[in-house]
């Protein structure tokens, strides 16, 4: 009787076990909603070199300003460029940029807020140069800096991640501030580890999970912003297509040719609501506090 109860317990056990961050992430709607969004554009733009229709550079005076039809699916611009190819090539152009601008202030946020949150007397001096940053709007500092810096795609992602540093060291001192004050890092500590060795072994890898939501946030906000610098002529040069530069060309046909700056303000719209739902699928399911129900 007792071996009949325990081979019933057993797989019961097992399925009462809690879900992995995994399946937490695959059972969220907001988050298999952000992942079809943004992957499906993603994959436009990996894929733009067989997607594209057109040479996305070649100019054809003889099809300008043709709306859409069978043969230019989102029609063609001033100089007889088709805008779905421009369009395909300008989302791998802003992904590019977005990742590098999310590497870029993961590693240095991650590191000054750490180093401010983990070292007591550093927090002070850090904290104070980051209110200075953040003391000017992101967009506006990163127009001035991609201005003095000069137009290119390394340029624009340097200057957006220097305007967006400072909010991702905020985010990670504050995870670090929490972590380590728990038990295990001061048994960790009393048992004679180094500072050095308590904060990559035991405070960071805890602190990890709002970094890693705040860079989808990032990520979001660096393809807006880098269409932002593109409209303004501070983005990477023409003839580069990138989203907010198609945008720019069409403003001045916008009546007669509305079709220009339709498409390129579309995809950015549908990646940074992808975007945007993933990370707050990433929020709940690394969050303990704000964790779904599988169903």
């Amino acid at each position: 009787m007792a071996a009949g109860d325990a081979a019933i317990a057993a797989p019961a056990a097992a399925q009462a076990k809690p879900p992995g961050a995994l399946a937490r992430l695959l059972a969220h709607p907001s988050f298999r909603w952000g992942l079809l969004l943004f992957g499906a554009v993603a994959l436009c733009g990996l894929a733009a070199d067989w997607l594209a229709p057109h040479d996305p550079l070649r100019n054809n005076f003889r099809t300008r300003f043709v709306a859409p039809n069978e043969t230019f699916w989102f029609g063609t611009d001033r100089f007889g460029r088709d805008i779905l190819s421009r369009t395909l090539h300008g989302i791998r152009v802003s992904l590019r940029i977005g990742l590098g601008v999310a590497l870029l202030t993961a590693l240095l946020g991650g590191a000054v807020g750490a180093v401010a949150g983990f070292v007591r007397r550093a927090d002070g001096p850090l904290m104070r140069f980051m209110d200075a940053l953040m003391a000017f709007p992101a967009v506006l500092l990163a127009i001035a800096l991609a201005a003095a810096l000069g137009p290119s795609e390394f340029n624009v992602v340097l200057a957006l991640s220097i305007a967006y540093v400072p909010r991702t060291a905020r985010v990670m001192r504050a995870g670090v501030l929490v972590v380590r004050e728990f038990p295990f890092v001061e048994g960790a500590r009393a048992i004679g580890a180094s500072p050095a060795r308590v904060l990559l072994r035991h405070v960071l890898p805890n602190a990890m999970a709002p970094l890693v939501v705040q860079q989808t946030y990032v990520f979001a906000l660096a393809v807006l912003a880098e269409a932002v610098l593109s409209f303004l002529g501070v983005g990477p040069p023409p003839p580069t297509p990138t989203l907010g530069g198609i945008i720019s060309e069409g403003r001045d046909y916008i009546q007669e040719a509305p079709w220009i700056s339709l498409a390129p303000g579309v995809v950015i719209a549908l990646v940074v609501l992808g975007l945007n739902l993933m990370g707050d699928g990433l929020r709940d399911a690394l969050d303990p506090r704000l964790r779904t129900a599988v169903r």
